[in-house]
């Protein structure tokens, strides 16, 4: 509900957006919005290396509307687009504990902290 962040800003109100799924999804769906995770995959036998995340992923590790990419364009809408506003957020949350995800919330705390210059952290997709 990306809208609801509009209208508390538009009537001067601090605004918060709650991502109901952990930091490490939410990193994934972050980077799909910003244009880095390449979308669709050249192939199904690459690895995917994501800032912020320990391990390289696979293209079938993805969630099935980016790995088949196409096959649910509403719901890659709603959830890539959960990001538009982010940027007007006075508080940012995800449904994890730090100790859980220290890596990537850390990762992410400091990509949506700041003016962030995406053209130095680029996805790397190899295979």
């Amino acid at each position: 509900m990306a809208w609801s962040l509009d209208v508390a800003k538009k009537f001067g109100i601090f605004g918060a957006v709650f991502f109901t799924q952990s930091c490490a999804v939410g990193n994934i769906y972050y980077h799909a919005y910003k244009g880095l995770l390449k979308l669709p995959l050249a192939n199904d036998d690459c690895e995917i290396l994501i800032p912020g995340l320990q391990l390289p992923l696979e293209a079938v590790d993805l969630p099935s509307f980016l790995h088949d990419f196409g096959s649910y364009p509403a719901v890659y809408n709603m959830v890539v687009g959960q990001f538009s506003n982010v940027d007007k957020a006075d508080w940012v949350l995800y449904n994890t504990f730090y100790e859980l995800e220290e890596e990537v919330v850390d990762w992410m705390a400091y990509a949506l902290a700041i003016n962030y210059n995406w053209t130095n952290h680029t996805i790397q997709v190899l295979g």
